[in-house]
Order: C-alpha cells, then structure tokens, then sequence
C-alpha cells in the first residue's frame, strides 16, 4: 500500500508530534508499507529526528517551514500538493496536524484520494484563533478520517468533528528504558521539557522552584525546549538569581539522555492533548509532577500512584512548590511513583498495537472507498 505522510516541517520546528511522526512512519515502512514523506521543508533538509531510510523524503521548499505561512505560500503549496499527489496516486494520505491537512483537503477537493488527519493539540488552541477554527470546519467535510490521541479530547470537539474521529494514541517504546543510577551528579535534577509559550507555562514552573530552591540546595532543574519566551523566562531565571539552579537548553535528539539523569519529570502546562514526554519520563521510571486540571496530564497522572496532581484552578506557582516540595524530600515516595508509574505505562501502551491500529485503519479506509 503506497501511503503519503504530510507534516509541515521535520527539521527545524521540531517538538513530540514530529519525534512521533518519525516513529511511526518508521514503524510502518518496517511493517511492509510504501511510505513517502511530503514537508514544506527545503530541499535537501534532513530530519532532526531518526528516520528510517526507506522512507522516501519530498520536500516542497515554498516559504519558510519554521514559520507561519503568507496567503501566496499558502495558495502556492495547495497548488503543489495538488499536482503532486494527483500526479503520484498513493492509496490515501495522512496529514499530521492542522498546518498541513487544512492545505491537504482544500488541495483534494475534487480528488478521490481518502485524507486521514492526525489532530495532535486539544480544541482549547482553537478558542483563540477563530479563523484557524473556521478552516478546521471547512476542511473537515474533506476528510475521511480524524486521529486524536484520547476520549476527553475527541468529547471535546464538534459533532462533525468529533464522529469521524478515531483515538489511537502515541506510541511509546519501552523495551529498552533504564534508570540509571549516576553517582557523580552533584545535584537532583527536576525535568521539564517542551515549547517555550504560554501553554506550556515555563514561568509557573521557575517561580514555583524559586519558591523551595533555598531548601533544597542539591537540587536543579532543567527545561528543555525551544520558542519565542525563552529571553523571557531567562530573565526571569536572572532576576530570581537562579542562574546556577536553573538550566534552559534547547531540544535535543538525544532526549531519552535527558530522561536518564532526571530525579523528577514536571509538566506545567496548561492543556496537553496527551503528554507524550509525559508518557515518557514514565518509561524510565521517572515520579511525575503536573496540574489537576490539565487535560490530558491528568489522564495519565494518578494522583499518589504514579505522581502527583496539583491545584490548578488559583495559584499555580504556590501549589506546584507544595507538590515539589512534598516529592523532592522523600526519597521513597519518588521510587514509590516512578516504579508504578513504569508498570502502568507498559500495562497501557505498546508501540506494536498502536502501529497495528493504524495500519487497520488504512486497510479499512481503503477497503470503504474500494
């Protein structure tokens, strides 16, 4: 089955949705499938994530894959996605979030090429960005098929949406995650990793540790990310006088090293669509610190069995200082969470099913439009 991935850019904007995109475009070229990746990348650009060579690279080099699109980009790559695809007729396409299946289904308008779009944030970015949204309903009337990586994120959207939505989550590997103990760290390090914007909510999390670092003299933490709030939270870390508690280094490939040397995994966000780094520290064994009200945190977090769920709903910063402070003084604790935390997650997730999963459901849309 000769199948086309899109996403918008694989080598620089480079977060879990694209780490996810590699691993499963990998998997499936192993599973036997005939896969062909389409970005807006330019040309000659490689993958900052591992890709398996078998996988066949178009990269369409109009405009700048990092950033926003102009309206002539945007008419420029539907033109192109248009004559390519029609051109090359795989059996169906798949188009990993909004900035490229809204293109892909405005491009095959007229085509009977079966779109599958992988949504991969909750519908809380949509609420302000209605021309984004009003796109989303649009195109929706295209495409056949809809991913989403959990239930309360599917409840969520629209109707229209949300009945031509299927949950497969992100695949987790986890044969091979170790903790390791290394015994010539000078500090315990806390872990956060993700963009730098407001969703993320780096700030809450710096002022939180700011709050309990004074008791806590061994400790550290480090952010590991990239976005526009970095100057930001780097002055804020300079007002704080925390330059030599409080690491921020950007993305790595290597991350699973990131992992490995941590003592605690911190989510701050405000919404996550599923957590993926998340599901992650949990395969190494990591306990987990996140918001009660966050979705998508809170469904993989149970609360005093794998980490810890903290207020959200008044003041974030005090109570994640509170839920830091209960974990970092208690060593048992930690090792109490992070080990159920590793069954849970090897109970739950099997990156084998989830590549299965969509391989069904190509097989099945394949077989309707048949």
């Amino acid at each position: 089955m000769k199948i086309f991935f899109a996403i918008k850019n694989l080598s620089n904007s480079v977060g879990g949705a694209e780490r996810v995109f590699c691993r499963i475009t990998s998997a499936l070229v192993e599973k036997g499938f005939d896969i062909y990746v389409i970005t807006f990348d330019k040309k000659g650009a490689n993958s900052f994530y591992p890709i398996d060579p078998r996988v066949k690279r178009i990269n369409i080099s109009i405009g700048d894959s990092s950033s926003k699109s102009n309206i002539i980009e945007f008419f420029r790559r539907i033109h192109f996605l248009k004559s390519y695809i029609t051109n090359n007729k795989p059996d169906l396409i798949v188009g990993f979030m909004h900035s490229i299946y809204i293109p892909l289904a405005f491009a095959l308008l007229n085509k009977s090429i079966p779109i599958i779009a992988s949504e991969h944030i909750t519908i809380d970015h949509y609420k302000s960005r209605p021309i984004q949204f009003l796109l989303l309903l649009i195109s929706s009337f295209r495409i056949n098929k809809f991913t989403v990586l959990s239930k309360s994120i599917k409840r969520k959207y629209p109707l229209i949406i949300s009945n031509k939505m299927k949950i497969i989550a992100n695949p987790i590997s986890i044969e091979n995650q170790k903790r390791l103990q290394l015994t010539s760290k000078n500090r315990k390090t806390i872990l956060n990793i993700g963009r730098l914007d407001p969703q993320k909510d780096q700030i809450t999390l710096i002022k939180a540790f700011s709050k309990i670092c004074n008791q806590f003299q061994d400790w550290e933490l480090r952010i590991i990310g990239s976005g526009f709030l970095k100057k930001r939270l780097e002055d804020s870390i300079k007002e704080l006088d925390l330059n030599n508690r409080i690491l921020i280094k950007s993305v790595t490939n290597q991350i699973e090293k990131e992992y490995i040397n941590a003592d605690i995994f911190v989510i701050s966000s405000h919404y996550e669509s599923y957590g993926l780094v998340t599901a992650e520290a949990m395969t190494y064994g990591l306990p987990c610190v996140g918001f009660a009200n966050c979705p998508g945190t809170n469904e993989l977090i149970i609360h005093k069995k794998t980490g810890l769920l903290v207020d959200g709903s008044q003041n974030r910063s005090e109570s994640l200082a509170n839920g830091l402070q209960n974990i970092m003084s208690d060593s048992e604790l930690r090792g109490f969470l992070g080990a159920n935390g590793k069954k849970e997650i090897q109970r739950t997730f099997s990156e084998k099913e989830i590549i299965n999963e969509w391989a069904e459901l190509f097989y099945s849309i394949v077989e309707d439009k048949g």
